[in-house]
């Protein structure tokens, strides 16, 4: 009985044929910021809103996480105007890159209530291994990373 969370993750982590990618204007400097830069990493998309309060509450443990684990990569996605999620980030400033975007693209990478906070973990072909809609707790996170290839 054991074995079936790691089957389950198993079979997420094949759920999609094509590789997911996006291209979206940063928060926190000029540019884009594509997942492709990425290639052949894992990758934390977490996806957020300056009015969510689940999101601002588990910000402290994405700062931690992306402070303890520098190799692996961390993506803010704020699903909000550009004036909000700005104002946002000078109140609480990410040490991680921040990019900004619409809620059309959740359900692209698996959200299709469009619910947040929300985090997705895509293993290093960029496919969805696995998601979590609801606020991540550092053991979550840790786990989800290590089971989708991240350092």
């Amino acid at each position: 009985m054991t074995r079936w969370p790691a089957l389950l993750l198993a079979f997420a982590c094949q759920a999609h044929a094509a590789p997911l990618h996006f291209d979206l204007l940063r928060l926190d400097g000029d540019g884009q910021l594509r997942l492709n830069q990425f290639h052949g990493q894992a990758v934390v998309l977490n996806f957020w809103a300056s009015n969510c309060l689940p999101c601002i509450q588990e910000l402290p443990v994405l700062h931690a996480y992306a402070a303890s684990q520098p190799r692996q990569r961390l993506i803010g996605i704020a699903i909000d105007t550009r004036p909000a999620a700005q104002a946002y980030l000078r109140r609480h400033p990410a040490s991680y890159p921040q990019a900004l975007s619409g809620p059309a693209l959740l359900p692209t990478f698996g959200n299709q209530i469009k619910g947040l906070p929300y985090t997705v973990i895509v293993n290093s072909q960029h496919r969805i291994c696995t998601r979590r809609l609801g606020p991540v707790d550092a053991a979550w996170l840790a786990k989800a990373v290590a089971a989708c290839g991240g350092p």
